[in-house]
C-alpha cells in the first residue's frame, strides 16, 4: 500500500516537472502526457481504495526536518478518499477537455505542467499528515492557480482579477496558518492523526478560537457568503480547463479542511460553539448565490455564482452535526464536482462554438447545438435535487440533517432553497434553449475532446443517481470517523 501511496502522490509532480523540461519539443502531446500522469493517479487511488474497504493502512512517513519535528508523512483515509476521488475526477475530464480547448502555442508545455502541479498540490493537500506539509501543499495551491490565472487568463482584467483572488485567498491561509501554528506550539507536535489526542493541553477557549480561524479560512476557498467575492471574478477570466478545476475540485479544498480539522481534530463538540452562526451562513450563501445568478448576464457568471449556492448546501449539512447532514455534504462533493464540471464545459462549448457568452445574445441552442442543449438540461434538473440524476441523494440527506439538528427552523428554511436552484438553473438552459437565435447567430463545431468529456459528464451525472451506493458508503465512513454514529 505504501508504493501505491507514493505512486498517487508522485505522478502530477513527475509529469509536471517533465513538461516543464521537455514538453516544448512535444507540442500537443503535452497534453496526453498530462492525461496520462492523472490517469496514474486515479489507478493508484483505485487500488488503495479497494484496500481501505478491506481494512488495509494506507500510509508512509519520513523525518523532513529533524530539529523541529517534521516529517513528510502521507496518510489516505475515509475522510479524504471521497475529495480525492472528486478531485483526480474533475482534474482527469479537465485536461481531456483542454486537449480541444487549449491553442497550441510556445507555452502549451507549461499550461498543462502548471494544470498537473495544481491537481499534485490540491492531491498533496489530501494526503498530507503534517501540519507543515499541509500547509506548504495548501500555499502551492494558490500559487500555481495564480499562475495559471495571470499567465492564461482570457480578458483585460486579467492582472486585477488575478491580484484579487491571490490576496483574498492568501488572507483566508494567513487565518489557517495562525490556528496550525498555535496548535502545534501547544501540542508539540506536527502530526495530524495524532493531534486528537493531544487536546487536553488546550482550553475550551482556546479549542473555540481555532475553530474560528479555521472555519474562517477554510471559508474563504470554499467561497461561501460574504467570502466569496475573489470567485465569479476569477472564474470569469480562466481558461475553461483552470474554470473546472477551480470550480469543481478546488472549492472542495475548504470543505476538507473543515472536516479534516475544526471538526475531525478539534472534536464535534467544539464545532457546537460555531454551529448557529455557521448554519445561517450557509443558508445566506444559497440564497445569495441563487439570486445572484438570476440577476447576472455573462453564462460563466451565472454557473460560477452557482458554486457559491452549492457549497451553502454542503457548509450547511456539515454544520448540521449530525450523521445525515454530514453524509449529504460529504455525497454533495462529488455531485457538485460532476455537474459543476458539467455546466462549466457547456458553457465552454457555447463560447467556443458561437464567439458569445452574454445570454441576451444567445438562444436557440435546441435546434443549433442540440446535444449541448441536452446535456445542460441533465446539469440543470441534476442541480435543481430532481431524481433521478447525482445531487438528489445528498440534497435528500442534507435536508434531513437539518430538521434534525439542534435548529430545526434553519432545516425548515432549507427546504425552500431548491426552489430557487430550480429557478436559476431551468431559467438558465430554458432561455439558451428555447430563446428564438439571433439572426446573426453562427456556431462552428467544436473538438471532439470537449464534446465528449461532456456527454461522459452528463452519462455520469445519471448514473451515480442510478447506482449511488458506493458514495453512500464513503460518506458513511466519514461520519463514523468523525464519531457521529451511523
Amino acid at each position: 500500500m505504501a508504493w501505491c501511496l507514493l505512486v498517487l502522490w508522485i505522478s502530477p509532480w513527475v509529469g509536471g516537472l517533465l513538461l516543464a523540461t521537455l514538453g516544448k519539443r512535444w507540442g500537443r502531446w503535452s497534453g496526453l502526457v498530462a492525461v496520462v500522469s492523472a490517469s496514474l493517479s486515479a489507478l493508484a487511488t483505485l487500488w488503495l481504495a479497494i484496500g481501505l474497504g478491506k481494512g488495509a493502512e494506507a500510509a508512509i512517513s519520513w523525518e523532513w526536518i529533524p530539529s523541529e519535528g517534521i516529517a513528510f508523512a502521507l496518510r489516505l483515509d475515509s475522510l479524504s478518499l471521497p475529495f480525492l476521488v472528486n478531485t483526480l475526477g474533475v482534474s482527469i475530464v479537465a485536461l481531456v477537455y483542454g486537449l480541444g480547448y487549449l491553442r497550441a502555442d510556445g507555452r502549451l508545455h507549461l499550461c498543462y505542467a502548471l494544470l498537473l502541479g495544481f491537481m499534485g498540490s490540491m492531491v498533496s493537500t489530501l494526503l498530507a499528515n503534517d501540519l507543515f506539509l499541509f500547509f506548504v501543499s495548501w500555499e502551492t495551491m494558490l500559487v500555481t492557480s495564480s499562475l495559471l490565472l495571470a499567465g492564461w487568463g482570457e480578458g483585460e482584467q486579467v492582472g486585477r482579477v488575478t491580484l484579487k483572488y491571490f490576496i483574498y485567498t492568501q488572507v483566508g491561509s494567513l487565518l489557517v496558518l495562525v490556528a496550525i501554528v498555535v496548535l502545534a506550539a501547544e501540542t508539540g507536535g506536527s502530526n495530524i492523526a495524532a493531534l486528537a489526542g493531544q487536546l487536553h493541553l488546550l482550553s475550551q477557549g482556546q479549542l473555540v478560537w481555532l475553530a474560528v480561524l479555521m472555519t474562517v479560512g477554510f471559508c474563504v476557498k470554499l467561497a461561501v457568503f460574504p467570502l466569496h467575492t475573489w470567485l465569479p471574478d476569477a472564474h470569469s477570466i480562466a481558461p475553461m480547463p483552470v474554470t473546472v478545476m477551480l470550480a469543481a475540485a478546488m472549492l472542495s479544498m475548504g470543505a476538507y479542511g473543515i472536516l479534516r480539522f475544526p471538526m475531525a481534530t478539534l472534536g464535534i463538540e467544539t464545532m457546537r460553539s460555531l454551529q448557529l452562526p455557521v448554519m445561517i451562513f450557509a443558508l445566506a450563501s444559497e440564497f445569495y448565490g441563487a439570486l445572484m445568478c438570476l440577476s447576472s448576464r455573462d453564462i460563466k457568471r451565472i454557473v460560477a455564482y452557482s458554486s457559491v449556492s452549492q457549497m451553502g448546501y454542503v457548509l450547511f449539512g456539515f454544520a448540521s452535526l449530525t450523521p445525515s447532514g454530514v453524509a449529504g455534504g460529504t455525497f454533495h462533493i462529488i455531485s457538485h464536482g460532476i455537474l459543476k464540471a458539467l455546466m462549466f464545459m457547456g458553457v465552454g462549448l457555447i463560447m467556443r462554438g458561437t464567439g458569445r457568452r452574454r445570454i441576451d445574445a444567445l438562444g436557440g441552442l435546441a435546434d443549433r447545438m442540440p446535444r449541448v442543449a441536452l446535456g445542460l438540461a441533465v446539469g440543470a434538473i441534476a442541480l435543481s435535487g430532481m431524481p433521478p440524476f447525482c445531487a438528489f441523494h445528498g440534497e435528500w440527506m442534507i435536508f434531513s440533517g437539518g430538521i434534525a439538528s439542534d435548529y430545526p427552523l434553519l432545516g425548515y428554511l432549507e427546504l425552500l432553497v431548491p426552489l430557487f436552484t430550480a429557478a436559476y438553473a431551468l431559467w438558465f438552459v430554458a432561455r439558451l434553449v428555447f430563446n428564438p437565435p439571433p439572426p446573426d447567430l453562427e456556431v462552428t463545431q467544436n473538438p471532439r475532446s470537449m464534446r465528449w468529456s461532456f456527454q461522459a459528464l452528463a452519462l455520469l451525472a445519471l448514473l451515480v443517481g442510478l447506482y449511488p451506493s458506493p458514495i453512500y458508503q464513503w460518506a458513511e465512513r466519514v461520519v463514523t470517523l468523525l464519531g457521529l454514529g451511523g
